[in-house]
């Protein structure tokens, strides 16, 4: 048995027995590290909970053994990219992708770090089973995830899905993006959304944004990628079309510039649910991230006001100015 499979047998049956209530620290650390994760929690708490060690371990399991295609027939394009601290730990948001209810026709890990030529043993057995790998010139940071594919055809036939490589998916996410956006064809669909504050005239801080509450398809719907989202393949055309702006005006901002090009291009956000889904995080990938310089240190305000013209500041206002379930006023 390889290495990786005995560390796995030897660590799971203590922090995973069917009777255990509690995982111990030490069978924690032993777990994650037989799971091929990160241990101990970041900036944010990331450590899992025994639902979610068992999960790991199902996903784990599937990447050592399986040789199912990661792709299936469901109509659309998943894309993300990952960095060189957390590549070794994006094979278990891409299986739990592969191991969802629908399976993506394509599945593409987009890379933009030249020191990222040797991909770790999990990337290439995923690689085998249907996930392409592409690497690009470096510089497009957070914007690696769409924008490169965007670029990639004169016109798109599928909606492009994007995903992070920090989150466990659950099994039916790919299938209610579709099923939703089979009802609202022409709209951006998000798991997880916020609803833009207004101040008179204004758009109100970031900070004052709050989560959404209702499944009405609006301008002022805010699609967070971390949850995934759902662009339908005219506003992926759109986005292509649009050029690079986004690398002077929201250069750590992808969300902000998603937005803003849907409301430029006449698209609306509408959420899945009523409530914001919320999904487990890898574990050992919190350390970093660009959320608390994005959300705290204005980074998200500031792109906001250059990326957002008086047009489409117009449709925010009046959109958020309708009587909107769960919409404050």
């Amino acid at each position: 048995m390889p290495a990786a499979r005995d560390s796995l047998s030897r660590a799971l049956p203590s922090a995973l027995g069917s009777a255990a209530r509690k995982v111990s620290a030490r069978a924690e650390r032993m777990a994650l590290r037989a799971l091929g994760v990160g241990v101990g929690a970041g900036r944010y708490d990331d450590r899992p909970d025994l639902a979610t060690l068992r999960r790991l371990a199902r996903l784990r399991e599937r990447n050592l053994r399986s040789r199912d295609s990661v792709l299936g027939d469901a109509p659309a394009v998943v894309v993300m990219t990952t960095t060189a601290s957390r590549i070794a730990f994006a094979w278990a948001a891409l299986e739990s992708i592969a191991a969802g209810s629908r399976r993506p026709q394509r599945l593409i890990l987009w890379l933009d770090d030249p020191s990222l030529t040797t991909l770790p043993r999990s990337i290439a057995r995923l690689e085998r089973r249907g996930l392409e790998v592409r690497h690009v010139a470096p510089g497009l940071g957070v914007h690696t995830k769409w924008r490169p594919h965007a670029l990639s055809e004169p016109s798109h036939a599928l909606p492009m899905v994007t995903s992070d490589d920090d989150q466990l998916y659950p099994h039916g996410w790919l299938a209610e993006l579709l099923e939703t956006a089979a009802a609202h064809p022409t709209t951006v669909i998000a798991h997880r959304a916020h609803e833009v504050s207004v101040e008179g005239d204004r758009i109100g801080s970031y900070l004052s944004w709050t989560p959404i509450a209702h499944v009405v398809p609006s301008y002022a719907a805010f699609g967070t990628s971390v949850s995934g989202q759902l662009l339908p393949s005219q506003l992926v055309d759109a986005l292509r079309d649009r050029g690079d702006g986004f690398l002077a005006l929201a250069p750590h901002q992808d969300d902000v510039w998603l937005h803003a090009t849907a409301v430029a291009s006449g698209f609306r956000t509408v959420q899945v649910r009523p409530q914001s889904a919320n999904y487990p995080f890898v574990p050992g990938t919190q350390s970093g991230g660009l959320y608390i310089g994005n959300v705290f240190g204005d980074g998200n305000d500031r792109a906001v006001a250059a990326c957002l013209g008086p047009e489409e500041r117009a449709r925010i206002i009046a959109d958020r100015s309708r009587s909107l379930p769960g919409a404050a006023h």
